[in-house]
């Protein structure tokens, strides 16, 4: 009997070799695999982050609407119907306006005796006199207050009328109802543009924030903003909501004609015309509210898709520039059935 040793079999080079080769292939499917749920997970922490910036903006704007739904509804209240508000059309390439009275200038509880004793506007001044971009006021209720006490209207501790406070009159000339206040001396405002009519009120300013002179605070570097200013805000546009870039109104009269709708021109009275000139809140029953806004972030991937641009809104075209596009955008729309008018 052969005595022998035994001995394993040591692996070739070519053995080796193709050991090498499926690590080195077990590496490459282990980084696509990790590659692959790297990119996924990325791209749904995107979406996630997108969809929840979009929400905070769509549920903060919704919040502002609701005030804006509020002050329109109430416009007129104690004033004179035709100094309710003011909607002026910004044609077919810029976003429109709105001036509605400060409704909450006049208290019913604190500034009650006013309201029966100035049952006629109780909540406005007499024009006494209007030269040029001058306007004189007087309180006709109380005429015989000092100068400062007569530029004050209620009864809280603030001056109803300064510089940057926004006006509203009885008057039904589109081109003469609103004015800004840009200086007081006594009981004389200095205005601008001109204004006409017999009585004058505070008035709440909306508009949207698009680089233009008459939204755009020189100290504030942001644009596509909702802006408001009252009367105890005055001078300053405050921001109400981010990443809106248009604000849209059409509106109704008695009659059933519609105003600021898609295809219409110039003003006047009757169906197809962007203004009603004249312009009477008291003729107007629905007014119908628009206010776009757009994602914070733009998607690269999307510029040259239409759906991804500016909307067309009643009477303003779509946007189609490269600023406008690649967004995500949504069109909030309210009905107002105005309330004292």
């Amino acid at each position: 009997m052969v005595k022998g040793s035994f001995r394993m079999s040591q692996p070739s080079g070519w053995d080796k070799a193709m050991t090498l080769v499926e690590l080195m292939v077990s590496l490459a499917i282990t980084a696509l695999v990790m590659a692959a749920a790297v990119g996924v997970f990325s791209s749904q922490h995107r979406n996630y982050v997108r969809d929840r910036s979009e929400k905070e903006v769509l549920q903060d704007s919704v919040d502002v609407l609701r005030g804006l739904q509020r002050d329109l509804m109430e416009a007129g209240w104690a004033v004179r119907p035709d100094m309710a508000f003011l909607i002026r059309d910004g044609g077919t390439d810029g976003p429109d306006k709105i001036y509605i009275n400060d409704v909450d200038l006049i208290d019913p509880v604190i500034d009650a005796e006013r309201l029966v004793v100035a049952a006629e506007c109780p909540g406005c001044l007499r024009v006494s006199s209007i030269l040029s971009d001058n306007i004189t006021v007087i309180d006709p209720w109380e005429p015989f207050s000092t100068p400062d006490q007569t530029l004050k209207i209620n009864a809280d501790n603030q001056t109803d009328f300064v510089s940057g406070t926004f006006l509203i009159s009885d008057t039904t000339e589109l081109d003469k109802k609103t004015a800004e206040v840009r200086g007081v001396n006594n009981t004389t405002l200095t205005i601008s543009p001109s204004l006409k009519g017999t009585f004058v009120t505070p008035a709440i300013y909306y508009c949207v924030d698009t680089g233009a002179a008459s939204c755009h605070p020189d100290s504030d570097p942001r644009t596509f903003v909702l802006r408001r200013s009252d009367r105890r805000t005055a001078g300053q546009m405050l921001p109400m909501a981010d990443n809106v870039v248009d604000l849209q109104v059409a509106y109704q009269d008695d009659s059933g004609n519609w105003y600021g709708q898609a295809g219409c021109s110039k003003a006047g009275v009757g169906s197809n015309h962007c203004e009603r000139k004249p312009f009477e809140p008291s003729r107007i029953r629905l007014i119908r509210v628009s206010v776009v806004l757009r994602s914070p972030t733009k998607d690269k991937d999307r510029l040259t898709d239409p759906a991804f641009c500016r909307p067309a809104v009643e009477n303003r075209s779509a946007g189609t520039g490269p600023n406008e596009c690649g967004y995500r955008y949504t069109v909030h729309t309210l009905l107002i059935h105005p309330r004292n008018t």
